[in-house]
């Protein structure tokens, strides 16, 4: 017997309570099947993050928490269960059932569905880690407003990277972005708003070498180093956002389906992984796009998998 074992079988539980989880629900239920949603953190997952979301079909502009809590009454109102602070340990498949085993007691379920997400990539670089929280950020939508009418560096040349920045320069003083490539990897729609916005200063070809503290320890700036001619320079500023990828949050699941070598989930058509009965979408699955409107796409394709699994 399993001890703390909760007493209900459902026909799927989905890992993650994001886009494509949240997605997944709505479809799963839909189809008469029913679903719990295990949530370590916040419903919404990185898009609750987004102050402003402007590229989801059907709204000019919409925040990121707006639209997740609409995606999870609509699951809601489908049957769904959601549970929140619910930490995902290992699953393990037993017969026909899956054992999902937590922090808050173990789970069964005849398939399993995994939106776990993504989480932000570090730079690694020296005082990192002593200044997160207090200097150094990784959302702007929560952090940014402790930075108004005052300097901040913005890390990363892709689109996350260039549209908070271009959010941070509407009440900061200066925006700094610093970008290690030659030329900026986000949409023309975000590179060409750029010229045109004056308290935004961008930095190309620039290594982050460290983050530099004062003699309080407080956040000071940034040490750079030019790739072409190796000259380094300090970026004074009163706080940093780094954007520069994600990393999927795959560990509790690497002992049981196949993850490339980034550590990402690998599937076929409809999100099926080499177990048979577990899915996978969003952000975790290798070769996702990183936008709500494709994740809830893979929740689609995954509610897909788990109807085909139970035919």
């Amino acid at each position: 017997m399993v001890k703390n074992l909760k007493k209900k079988v459902y026909d799927s539980i989905i890992v993650g309570a994001g886009a494509a989880g949240l997605t997944a629900s709505i479809y799963i239920q839909r189809d008469r099947f029913s679903s719990l949603i295990l949530e370590k953190k916040n419903i919404g997952g990185n898009a609750f993050l987004t102050q402003k979301i402007e590229n989801y079909p059907g709204f000019t502009e919409i925040s990121g928490p707006k639209l997740m809590q609409r995606m999870a009454e609509q699951a809601k109102v489908y049957g769904a269960t959601i549970e929140t602070g619910v930490e995902v340990k290992s699953i393990s498949k037993d017969g026909n059932l899956f054992n999902i085993d937590s922090n808050m007691g173990k789970y069964q379920s005849r398939s399993v569905v995994l939106a776990l997400g993504s989480t932000y990539r570090k730079l690694g670089i020296p005082n990192e880690e002593d200044l997160i929280g207090a200097g150094i950020h990784f959302c702007a939508t929560c952090d940014g407003a402790f930075y108004r009418d005052k300097e901040v560096i913005v890390i990363g040349g892709g689109n996350s990277a260039l549209e908070e920045g271009i959010f941070l320069a509407g009440f900061c003083k200066k925006v700094t972005i610093v970008n290690r490539g030659a030329a900026f990897s986000a949409s023309e729609t975000y590179i060409e708003k750029l010229p045109s916005i004056k308290n935004i200063e961008t930095h190309l070809n620039k290594e982050s070498l460290a983050f530099i503290k004062d003699e309080n320890g407080n956040f000071k700036g940034l040490e750079v180093k030019d790739k072409t001619t190796g000259e380094t320079e300090e970026l004074t500023a009163d706080g940093a956002f780094i954007f520069i990828g994600l990393i999927p949050n795959t560990t509790s699941v690497k002992d049981i389906i196949e993850l490339n070598e980034r550590g990402f989930i690998t599937t076929t058509g409809l999100g099926e992984t080499n177990v048979s009965g577990i899915f996978a979408a969003g952000d975790c699955r290798e070769g996702a796009i990183a936008q709500v409107a494709a994740a809830t796409g893979e929740g689609v394709l995954a509610s897909y998998g788990v109807r085909n699994h139970f035919k």
